[in-house]
């Protein structure tokens, strides 16, 4: 990789991030890339049309979050190059963890036959199957996950046995959807029933993900805890949204969730915080929350 596409990542990987940074800096960004690369002004063999194979697949199975970009962004220039790389993942020996990565957040493109063993890729294994209609293919505990979003499955449990098969690695990935499919009783029963399992940080961070407006008051308390103040406020950031505003029930970003204007919220909502809407409209969404230019999360955008 050269130096000056390594600097765009870097930077575009702070925007990512930011609770700052906003929608239209990223496409900002995100449109140098595409006016680099198809000027053929980059000197990085990733942004080549020809003769990027071997060093893209590495790049991907490496880290597909981060390194997908570059394909949609090859994709933009050389439309098809998308369902070509995924073929080629799929061809791989292994648990084609990339290639289970952009099944589950491209819905037209094919996925991996086998249901992989590391969990990395059983966490978006389980997401192209479920989106696919194929929740037989689950084994356990993902069929839980797949029944308690219908509520066929208890989603204390379904949570505590998913946490304690994966020790918690990637429960930001698969959490939310479990507490999308509960009600406000049984978003705060899977927070209390996985409270003994977190540190101190993550219990903050789940009690403001669960969009539980009652959470407030305590979340408020840590102000004055040097150690948890931060990540406690963010959360009262994400709850009651810049203007401060307060629901009985769920909320996120000041707004109702069962009446959230979800177009305008991920056109507004900082980057930072964009990949919780995404649990929230996931069957709609094609893309991650840092995918190209933002993805292609809802009609207009």
């Amino acid at each position: 990789m050269d130096d000056e596409l390594a600097l765009y990542l870097s930077q575009r990987a702070e925007l990512i991030i930011s609770d700052d940074a906003d929608l239209g800096q990223l496409r900002k960004q995100d449109r140098r890339l595409l006016s680099a690369m198809d000027r053929g002004a980059l000197e990085s063999p990733l942004s080549q049309r020809e003769g990027a194979d071997e060093a893209l697949l590495e790049a991907l199975e490496t880290d597909p979050e981060q390194n997908a970009l570059l394909l949609e962004a090859r994709d933009r220039i050389w439309p098809g190059e998308l369902a070509r790389v995924q073929q080629l993942l799929i061809a791989q020996e292994g648990d084609r963890g990339a290639a289970w990565w952009l099944a589950a957040h491209y819905s037209h493109l094919p996925c991996p036959e086998d249901f992989p063993s590391a969990w990395f890729a059983q966490v978006w294994a389980a997401r192209a199957l479920y989106r696919r209609g194929k929740i037989k293919e689950l084994p356990e505990p993902w069929s839980l996950w797949a029944g308690a979003q219908s509520g066929a499955v208890s989603v204390k449990e379904t949570a505590i046995a998913l946490w304690e098969a994966g020790d918690g690695a990637l429960w930001e990935d698969w959490l939310p959807r479990l507490l999308v499919a509960s009600d406000s009783d049984g978003a705060s029963a899977l927070v209390n029933g996985l409270a003994p399992y977190l540190t101190d940080e993550e219990l903050i961070q789940l009690m403001g993900m669960s969009c539980q407006s009652r959470f407030l008051p305590w979340l408020a308390s840590f102000r004055h805890d040097e150690e948890l103040k931060e990540v406690a406020l963010r959360e009262v950031r994400w709850l009651s949204g810049d203007q401060q505003k307060r629901h009985q029930g769920r909320q996120c970003w000041g707004e109702d969730v069962s009446e959230a204007p979800w177009q305008q919220l991920f056109q507004s909502v900082p980057l930072g915080f964009r990949g919780r809407l995404w649990h929230w409209c996931a069957d709609a969404v094609e893309g991650a929350a840092n995918s190209l230019q933002g993805g292609r999360w809802c009609a207009g955008n």
